[in-house]
């Protein structure tokens, strides 16, 4: 390769190759390159302009002129489709899409998507009377590929919803692609020419009816089988929340007893904003399988699920919140490929267990009850009743989307606290008045549900019911350090397990597993009066824990902690024996001072990451049993 070319090479970008190209084609002719050293210089290319390499070549094949013969089809194919006046653009990830006028509206589609090839082929089949063959219609789409690729304006591409400047816009999916636009005044319908914003059309996407205006969400209501006014709360809350284009968004957990209708008040919800074809999906194989699923819809439905797997609890927290997976692109060696999504959520089923802490925080669960026989109605009722409640349903909907647009600074001035997903309860709080509920009562209910999840993992959690029984006898303000070795002896020796063969399922084994276990307790456990936190001592390399008890609400003693695991049989992981009595007075320890140690020149940081590690010397701690300071970035005074 020569230096010429070299130089070009390095100093290639998308934003000149239109310039450069000339200049790089007429130095190959220079060098003499034959057909193989011509084709890494232009995959050299293709890799630093963001292009495909099918691009570059056939742009090398218009430098050098192509045979008369070669050009007939596909020149053909490009003259028609430039000259029906098409607008080629691109995302910002480099996918070459194409702006269609048809049937008095215009339609966009991804060029490399089966609906331009078939208007292609038969926009030329219509000019030429014969079909397009397959490499003439290859090259073509080469072409008109380069030419969204580097001449074209870059948008960014949504599905179903989108948010610009302030107002909303959400896709109906309708065959004259008519959109909805919303801001503070009110909602109105547009053509697609119109919006700021450009939606995909996924291939199971179905349409949404023309809202009503004047709606009312009552009729919806009483087709789902809700009883408690927390659970309304919580679904109308979620519902104005899948209508945000800002998330993150709360997961909404369907749960109860067969027969209570959780199927079909999933379907029916995801009807209501995100309509689909096989509208409920099956536990994923993998997380590329999920993410898949939710770049070809809104609202992603996961019905049935016995149990949460930890792989499908962390990438549900990342879909909720906002993630990504990358990997290799198909036929690339290097080219990754990467799918990022965040997207309302909806989980069925009878009984999920206990879920993980960070999956929990972003839970709105509503228990169904079963329905009695006198309660039940056809299955064609009810299709029948939503779809003359949906018009209606969707226009209250769109209300709420204005009223929260309008609200939005003050709902946040009227919420002093705020739970994990912050931006959806003051949106959910800011649209609360249109949606028939009182000020607050959104965040009250999630709140109460975080509440219940916290109490059902103290209480089946053995790990806490130890921490609860070792710490019951506190009082407010005591503090003690420990080691993780110290700690997990201590709890072993107030569960009475300190000789037990059989320790109780989900006990840790090891000092590491304890560490690495009582990061996911520390939120439930604050709640209660329980504060755990971790401190590297960077003098021996090790991690500390600090318990306290804190002020407020101080959690009563478990009445039998130790007789609940123990009635667990030892294939459960359960052990057998007469339970110990709490002891009277915490164990005495070399790791539990009566008087908790001086610290001079303290720093104290709390401990959320995998406890087993004791790499980070940013923390320089005294050993509890001697003297010494603390030295870090915070001051301040501890103990």
């Amino acid at each position: 390769m020569s230096e010429a070319i070299r130089a070009i090479l390095e100093g290639l970008a998308p934003e000149n190759w239109g310039r450069v190209r000339q200049s790089l084609f007429e130095a190959i002719v220079e060098a003499g390159l034959d057909a193989v050293e011509a084709e890494a210089v232009l995959r050299e290319a293709a890799k630093r302009v963001g292009a495909t390499l099918q691009a570059v070549r056939q742009a090398w094949q218009d430098f050098l002129g192509l045979k008369k013969e070669d050009t007939t089809a596909a020149k053909d194919a490009v003259d028609l489709a430039l000259k029906a006046g098409p607008q080629f653009w691109h995302t910002p990830s480099k996918e070459a899409w194409a702006t269609l006028p048809r049937a008095g509206h215009v339609e966009h589609h991804p060029l490399r998507g089966k609906e331009f090839r078939t208007w292609l082929a038969g926009l030329y089949y219509a000019e030429r009377g014969k079909p397009l063959y397959a490499q003439a219609l290859q090259d073509a789409l080469a072409v008109l590929e380069a030419k969204a690729l580097f001449e074209g304006e870059e948008h960014e591409v949504y599905s179903r919803l989108a948010g610009w400047e302030g107002k909303v816009y959400l896709d109906l999916a309708r065959p004259d692609w008519s959109v909805v636009e919303v801001d503070p005044s009110g909602w109105r319908i547009i053509p697609a020419h119109e919006a700021p914003v450009r939606f995909r059309r996924g291939r199971h996407q179905k349409p949404l009816p023309l809202p009503e205006r004047g709606g009312s969400l009552a009729p919806l209501l009483e087709l789902l089988p809700l009883r408690e006014r927390r659970d309304v709360a919580l679904v109308l809350g979620w519902l104005v929340g899948a209508l945000s284009p800002q998330g993150p968004y709360p997961i909404l957990v369907l749960a109860g007893e067969k027969g209570a209708g959780k199927s079909t008040a999933a379907r029916m919800l995801k009807a209501l904003v995100d309509p689909q074809e096989a509208a409920l999906r099956a536990e994923p194989k993998d997380v590329e399988a999920l993410m898949v699923g939710a770049k070809g819809s809104w609202v992603l439905a996961l019905d049935n699920l016995s149990k949460i797997p930890t792989w499908l609890s962390d990438a549900l927290c990342r879909l909720s919140t906002g993630g990504g997976l990358g990997k290799r692109e198909l036929y690339s060696d290097s080219e990754e490929h990467v799918l990022e999504a965040q997207r309302p959520v909806i989980l069925t089923g009878i009984g999920f267990g206990i879920l993980r802490d960070d999956l929990a925080d972003r839970v709105a669960m509503v228990n169904l009850v079963r329905l009695e026989d006198g309660e039940r109605r056809p299955e064609r009722e009810i299709w029948e009743a939503f779809a003359r409640a949906h018009p209606q349903a969707l226009g209250a909907l769109l209300d709420a989307v204005a009223l929260a647009l309008r609200r939005w600074e003050e709902a946040r001035k009227a919420l002093p606290s705020l739970p994990r997903l912050a931006d959806w309860a003051v949106w959910a709080e800011a649209a609360a008045p249109a949606l028939g509920l009182e000020a607050g009562e959104v965040v009250a209910a999630f709140y109460a549900v975080q509440a219940g999840l916290n109490q059902d993992l103290l209480d089946n959690d053995p790990v806490a019911q130890a921490l609860l029984l070792f710490t019951a006898d506190w009082t407010e303000g005591h503090r003690a350090v420990f080691s993780a070795s110290e700690l997990l002896a201590a709890l072993e020796e107030a569960m009475g397990l300190k000789d037990a063969r059989v320790k109780p399922e989900g006990w840790p084994r090891t000092p590491a597993g304890l560490g690495k276990h009582l990061p996911r307790l520390q939120a439930a456990l604050r709640g209660v009066g329980l504060k755990v936190e971790g401190v590297r001592d960077a003098r021996v390399k090790r991690l500390l824990w600090v318990l306290e008890r804190s002020s407020g609400t101080s959690p009563a003693t478990p009445a039998t902690p130790v007789t609940r695991l123990q009635d667990d049989t030892p294939e459960r992981g359960g052990w057998k024996g007469q339970p110990p009595q709490p002891p009277a007075q915490p164990p005495q320890s070399p790791a539990t001072p009566a008087q908790p140690p001086r610290i001079l020149n303290g720093s104290r940081t709390p401990f959320t990451g995998d406890a087993g590690d004791a790499g980070d010397d940013s923390l320089l701690l005294s050993n509890p049993r001697g003297g010494g300071t603390w030295e870090g970035e915070e001051g301040g005074e501890w103990l």
